[in-house]
């Protein structure tokens, strides 16, 4: 009579086992010919793989047991020991479609099986127990060895997940033209350090230690990066308070180191200005630098900026025919302002010549400044060679020191 009710039981068993797989098999079937996702990694996931099959197994697996306990009242060794099975297939099959390098394909292998074949022995238990009766001490936290070894592969396991993760995310930003490739770097290295991090802090929770015996080694990190980011940050502010008083703003004209940086404000940012030069050169100048430092605005107030040319002639030219010339000149040049008039002023006399200024209005000098003095000085060359007004040139004198000769030495010079 035992006899046959083991048998019957062994049956009952079976056939639980027998019926999940075939309805894991029809069912992924149905979902490999109804679902089909546009990403090919995930139809290879789903479909490529035996995942689908195994997990779906798994569950109707767990659904077997509640029956077979309270309607056969029929034991689930078998049962349980196929559900072992299948965990070990889907953490194998997980493995096998998520890394494609053989190496991480054998150890996983290689653990699912070797765990599987200690459960089946029943040597999964005793091991259990032995790893977690070898402790030792970190200070005043105790730790066993079953936890390090669990905290090592959560933490390996989490960190391949991290990393997993934050490629497919770096491979959707750079699909996103619209971002630009440094923003894109940006927001990819923070999501892969913020994961990793992360990953990190699960490993240690399941080591079991108190993370609040790192704060004095947190603070001591918080300080350095405080030094590290103190010119970023400060940068920052700088950029904030530029924004508010709006002492410079996008197409004022500027300079910078006594006139070293001469150029057109392109773009404010967070950390720095961008200065576009005529040259086509384009400066980042730290925040902090514009606030520090003695910087020339040419359009602050007004968009228009007064030029000064200075000029030399002779004492015997005819300084009204000189007045009339530059003015007629700088009146004729492109982008110079009619209103207010270009003048003259005369500055001083030095001893060949008479000097003079021409003062001209340019209402865009983000178009740049050179460009108009050369064309005034190349008329004003042309107008004073014809007009026969001479720049002089400054006065020299050369003083030649007589030496006598004997005629001894001049016969001996000649001979």
């Amino acid at each position: 009579m035992n006899f046959i009710l083991q048998s019957k039981d062994l049956m009952v068993q079976i056939i639980s086992i027998i019926l999940p797989f075939l309805g894991g098999g029809i069912l992924s079937l149905l979902l490999m010919r109804n679902f089909h996702p546009k990403s090919t990694k995930v139809q290879k996931f789903l479909h490529g793989s035996k995942f689908s099959f195994f997990a779906i197994t798994f569950c109707l697996q767990t659904l077997f047991l509640p029956f077979l306990s309270l309607v056969f009242e029929s034991p689930s060794n078998l049962v349980q020991l196929a559900l072992f099975a299948e965990g070990v297939l889907i953490f194998t099959s997980l493995v096998n479609a998520l890394s494609s390098k053989p190496l991480v394909r054998i150890l996983g292998g290689s653990f699912a099986s070797l765990l599987f074949a200690f459960h089946l022995f029943g040597l999964l238990s005793p091991s259990l127990a032995y790893l977690q009766s070898v402790t030792f001490k970190i200070g005043s936290t105790t730790l066993s060895l079953f936890g390090v070894i669990k905290a090592i592969f959560a933490t390996a396991a989490l960190v391949w997940g991290a990393l997993g993760i934050s490629g497919y995310l770096e491979r959707q930003l750079k699909r996103q033209g619209q971002l630009k490739p440094s923003v894109r770097l940006l927001v990819s290295k923070a999501l892969k350090t913020i994961l990793m991090a992360f990953s990190f802090y699960i490993g240690l929770t399941f080591l079991g230690i108190d993370l609040s015996a790192f704060s004095i080694f947190a603070g001591a990190i918080g300080v350095g990066i405080a030094f590290g980011l103190q010119n970023i940050l400060s940068n920052f502010f700088s950029g904030f308070i530029i924004l508010v008083e709006r002492s410079i703003k996008p197409g004022d004209v500027i300079s910078l180191g006594d006139g070293k940086v001469y150029g057109v404000v392109d773009k404010l940012y967070a950390r720095y200005v961008s200065v576009r030069t005529r040259e086509g050169k384009e400066h980042l100048i730290p925040n902090q630098e514009i606030i520090t430092n003695k910087v020339e605005n040419w359009s602050y107030s007004d968009p228009c900026v007064r030029m000064e040319i200075p000029f030399r002639v002779s004492y015997d030219s005819d300084l009204e025919l000189v007045e009339k010339l530059l003015v007629e000149i700088a009146i004729n040049t492109s982008r110079v302002m009619k209103k207010p008039t270009p003048c003259i002023k005369f500055s001083s006399l030095i001893d060949n010549a008479v000097d003079l200024k021409l003062f001209v209005w340019v209402e865009d000098p983000k178009n740049g400044m050179s460009g108009i003095k050369s064309d005034i000085i190349f008329e004003v060359w042309k107008a004073f060679r014809a007009h026969g007004i001479r720049i002089p040139y400054p006065p020299r004198e050369i003083y030649s020191k007589a030496q006598t000769f004997s005629e001894e030495e001049m016969v001996d010079s000649v001979t």
